[in-house]
């Protein structure tokens, strides 16, 4: 099989995948709690009524929840993705990180919600990101912590790689980013999720990677989603020293203003 053989047939598996996870993001525990975060967040940093573009918005669930801070609209490369989020009456297009279909300074906010752990380019990214906002406003992203997690969840996900607080600092800032908040989070259910992620390295079955998103009962699920949550709550107060996810909130600097006038 050639190169580019092997690399189709990834994505098109990758794909599938998250056609597959795609009816998750309204109920399951991992994006309840990343929801309630990711609110508390905009509660805290960002201005009201501000312009926010929810970057891999998948099926939109995230994207309906946060209406009520301003007007919000999303993208996604995944045409079922779009097709469900359309029918939540969002505005939504076809776009990606790398290429924002979005004019320079438009935004107050971007979100990007485990979405850079997936390109190729994430220094691209996030310039453009920082493009696209207006000076003073903000980025909240989130990606998986700890490349020694890694496993057939990532792959079936189609990650590119794992963070440490401190390599996702240095892209962030390395973008011209003036960093708010930069902390692990979700670090209540890091030590299981170790044992799970390791245990799925060490008794892998071949075949199609999976994702490692269980079925649960409901009042599991919903303890989990209040627990994991809670670094939320401690995120803005302590920067948390380990976590399965980390969280970034950082700021376009007020001088890029008279840059991008500079460049003009």
């Amino acid at each position: 099989m050639t190169r580019a053989a092997r690399a189709g047939r990834r994505r098109r598996l990758e794909s599938e995948e998250l056609e597959r996870l795609a009816g998750f993001e309204e109920w399951y525990w991992w994006h309840r709690a990343r929801r309630s975060i990711v609110r508390r967040m905009l509660q805290r940093f960002a201005q009201p009524s501000g312009r926010i573009l929810d970057v891999g918005c998948g099926t939109g669930a995230t994207t309906a929840a946060l209406a009520s801070f301003g007007s919000v609209s999303g993208i996604d490369l995944g045409p079922a993705a779009l097709r469900h989020a359309r029918a939540r009456g969002l505005a939504v297009a076809r776009g990606s990180a790398e290429q924002l279909p979005a004019r320079p300074a438009a935004l107050d906010v971007v979100l990007a919600l485990d979405v850079i752990e997936h390109l190729d380019d994430d220094r691209r990214a996030l310039g453009e990101i920082l493009r696209s906002l207006r000076p003073g406003g903000i980025l909240i992203a989130t990606v998986p912590a700890y490349a020694f997690l890694w496993s057939s969840h990532d792959d079936a996900l189609g990650h590119r790689r794992r963070y440490l607080r401190p390599e996702l600092r240095e892209r962030v800032i390395g973008a011209g980013f003036e960093i708010v908040l930069c902390s692990y989070i979700m670090g209540s259910i890091l030590p299981v999720a170790i044992i799970v992620r390791l245990a799925d390295r060490l008794f892998r079955r071949p075949g199609p990677a999976r994702s490692g998103y269980p079925i649960l009962p409901d009042f599991l699920n919903a303890l989990l989603a209040r627990v994991a949550g809670f670094g939320g709550v401690l995120a803005p107060i302590v920067t948390l020293p380990f976590g399965l996810s980390i969280i970034v909130v950082a700021r376009r600097p007020a001088a890029a203003a008279a840059d991008s006038a500079g460049g003009s």
